[in-house]
């Protein structure tokens, strides 16, 4: 009779709002990514991100105006109490880190979903922000998890990164987020009259203006700046991200590396829960120090 298998230590449970490419999922194996979901104003399809709609077909109808404006649903709480279970079978404890509580009801949901499972021990994260800073934090927890670190010193690491980290990013165009009620009708049609490129930032949990640029060229030389004036010389872990914007990510990513001591940059497309509300050309980056 085979003996039962022992199960690892620590897994993790993690919003697709990730967007962590698949590559580095496949380096840790130890993270299980909960989708959320996309549905158009014309279509009658609720799409899954990353199951049915893939990053290029959501800019594809992002960019068709017959497809309507599209709209977001984090995932539900059953959907985060199937993911807790399938990952119980295999680990003894569980780290769930999410999307800004702030700016989604993911974190609720998968609280939700732990109530339900009171003997299970699962650990709650509110990473503050989303996309790759929120990535970033699931790969270090990860990595963490596997060397042996404790799931208290793994959650000491990450609100230490939470208290010090920069993020900025700049959307080529203001039309998304005033769709999707990000800006208002003034700001819109001064920023569009004068073209200027907002940069914007993750502040308290809220996604909030931090300042203008009348190019891109001078938003990225902020980034870069903002970068390396907060950590000088210290070793840095950063992301560079981007919605369609491959070229302008490599250019962004160059000038980090070339002002910033780097330890590990980690680049990454924009999936389809903040394109929808950043649009096509958005590109930023984010860093913490390791």
């Amino acid at each position: 009779m085979p003996m039962p298998q022992s199960k690892e230590k620590i897994g993790l449970v993690v919003d697709s709002v990730a967007d962590l490419p698949p590559a580095y999922l496949e380096e840790v194996g130890n993270i299980k990514t909960v989708p959320f979901h996309i549905y158009f104003k014309n279509e009658d399809t609720f799409y899954t991100e990353g199951v049915d709609l893939d990053y290029h077909t959501f800019y594809q109808k992002l960019a068709r105006p017959d497809s309507g404006l599209p709209k977001t649903q984090g995932p539900s709480q059953g959907e985060y109490l199937e993911a807790f279970k399938a990952m119980l079978e295999r680990y003894d404890q569980i780290i769930s880190m999410h999307a800004s509580s702030k700016m989604s009801v993911a974190y609720s949901s998968a609280n939700l979903a732990r109530q339900m499972l009171p003997e299970a021990d699962i650990t709650m994260i509110d990473s503050g922000s989303a996309s790759m800073v929120l990535g970033l934090y699931a790969l270090q927890a990860a990595r963490a998890a596997k060397a042996g670190k404790s799931v208290a010193e793994i959650v000491n690491m990450i609100e230490g990164y939470k208290k010090e980290n920069v993020q900025l990013f700049v959307v080529a165009t203001m039309k998304y987020l005033k769709q999707s009620g990000r800006v208002n009708q003034m700001t819109y049609l001064i920023g569009s009259a004068l073209r200027v490129k907002p940069v914007l930032t993750f502040r308290d949990g809220m996604g909030e203006p931090a300042g203008q640029e009348l190019s891109q060229d001078r938003a990225y030389l902020r980034i870069v700046k903002s970068i390396s004036e907060k950590f000088g010389q210290r070793s840095i872990m950063a992301t560079v991200v981007h919605s369609e914007a491959p070229e302008q990510a490599e250019q962004l990513k160059e000038r980090i590396l070339q002002r910033a001591n780097v330890k590990e940059l980690v680049m990454a497309q924009i999936g389809p829960t903040l394109g929808a509300h950043g649009g096509p050309g958005m590109v930023g980056a984010a860093a913490f120090a390791v």
